[in-house]
């Protein structure tokens, strides 16, 4: 009797555990998914967002008015040197177009102070020329001939590279960590209503877990939730924007566009924007750019998307919003935010060390070695390890910062509009992420 009442007990284990391991592959199998669901949508937001984040702050718009201003002094050029100027008004790099403005710059100014001063009839020839090459590149547009010097041009592209490059960034990992928190959330309701489906039988009206709200979250609630989205890409991102280009023109502005900067420099030069944002309250700032928080900004998003607030607001919707919106107030998600940054920024430092040429050692003497023969004074070998390692050392390969710049803007694209976006799958796929993605998956209340 003992015997068989044993064997029932260690069949009743073996069948409760059983059901354990599959209960935890099935919320397992479910949390992957998610997270893969997670990966393709924000695939699928990044073009939108790509796209007002190019042509708000539009680099290469600045490069055409640049080549613009160049070329028809390349033609006055050439005409006046019979062609021998043919060479510089073919190289169109970006490095060469500022070496030529910079030796330069003074002789074009008083070349044209020449030119107004021959004549009301020979300016406007000119006048004309210019204004057909710009006409020409710009499509048979309504263009006016470009007014600023070169140096102007090039101070707004050396801006605008660092701007667009940290809003891609920003922007990128913002819009990561809403969208693995707004998914998880859902996904993790969707379990329990899987769940609760299991246990209910045609005469029962429902089951409440325990740590679960009764209200279920309808096909129309969770629409609406997930819809929240739009607000960053259409309006948050630009907020957010305004406060990365006041970081940058403070820390990237008084920055010399002849300077030699290293590769370490260069991260210093990045680390100094962040901190400058963190000091000006952008963590703080966050949930104001991912949410519609405000009358005036509910009343913008409910016109802009044509919503009805009686519909949307519903129980469960506002029950929702407070949930996220405590989950990015939250230090958690202000140190995942924190950490997808530096990954981030970390990447894009080890993409831009392709642009800086391996140095070579150097040897420095500062004196010659002493003779020993016999009879003189042995050297001093403190002095003799000093000199070896002075030889041993290479000295840190510099780039002027105004070659660094099409490479720089050039990886700001690469971050929203790359395939492979490895920059994506290198935040997504963080641990830091993947453990907010399953606290607020499991999480009994969706607040941390």
């Amino acid at each position: 009797m003992s015997a068989k009442l044993l064997t029932q007990r260690l069949v009743e284990m073996q069948t409760a555990s059983a059901k354990e391991r599959a209960s935890k592959e099935n919320i397992r199998r479910r949390f992957d998914q998610n997270q893969r669901d997670c990966l393709f949508t924000i695939m699928s937001l990044l073009p939108e967002l790509s796209e007002q984040v190019l042509r708000e702050v539009d680099v290469e718009r600045l490069i055409a008015e640049l080549r613009a201003i160049h070329r028809p002094q390349a033609s006055r050029q050439k005409s006046t040197d019979d062609g021998t100027g043919d060479g510089k008004s073919q190289n169109d790099g970006e490095s060469n177009v500022w070496s030529n403005n910079s030796n330069n710059s003074g002789d074009g100014d008083g070349e044209n102070t020449k030119l107004s001063d021959d004549g009301e009839q020979k300016s406007q020839q000119e006048k004309n020329s210019a204004d057909s090459s710009v006409d020409v590149e710009a499509g048979d547009k309504d263009v006016e001939p470009p007014r600023r010097s070169k140096v102007e041009i090039w101070e707004d592209i050396k801006v605008q590279s660092f701007a667009r490059t940290l809003i891609a960034v920003y922007s990128e990992s913002l819009l990561t960590m809403l969208v693995h928190t707004q998914l998880n959330m859902v996904g993790r309701s969707t379990y329990l209503d899987s769940v609760v489906g299991k246990f209910v039988d045609d005469n029962e009206e429902s089951i409440v877990l325990e740590g679960r709200s009764e209200s279920r979250i309808s096909m129309t609630d969770e629409q609406n939730f997930l819809m929240l989205s739009w607000w960053f890409l259409n309006r948050g991102w630009r907020q957010m924007m305004s406060l990365i280009v006041d970081a940058v023109n403070k820390s990237v502005g008084q920055l010399s566009l002849k300077e030699r900067m290293s590769h370490r420099e260069l991260s210093a030069l990045f680390n100094a924007v962040h901190v400058k944002l963190r000091e000006n309250g952008l963590i703080q700032a966050l949930s104001g750019f991912v949410l519609p928080l405000g009358d005036a900004n509910v009343s913008d998003y409910l016109s802009s998307n044509k919503l009805d607030a009686d519909k949307v607001f519903t129980t469960v919707f506002v029950r929702l919003l407070d949930q996220i919106r405590d989950i990015i107030e939250s230090s958690d998600f202000a140190y995942v935010f924190n950490s997808c940054v530096d990954r981030l920024t970390t990447q894009l430092l080890d993409a831009l060390q392709e642009s800086f040429p391996e140095p070579v050692p150097i040897p420095v003497f500062n004196k010659p070695l002493p003779p020993t023969v016999e009879g003189e004074t042995v050297p001093n070998l403190d002095e003799v390890v000093k000199e070896f390692e002075e030889f041993s050392v290479p000295s840190e390969s510099r780039v002027v910062v105004v070659q660094l710049l099409p490479r720089i803007a050039r990886e700001g694209h690469q971050i929203l509009n790359g395939v492979p976006n490895n920059y994506l799958e290198n935040i997504s796929a963080s641990r830091e992420v993947q453990a907010l993605s399953a606290v607020v998956y499991t999480a009994e209340s969706a607040a941390l």
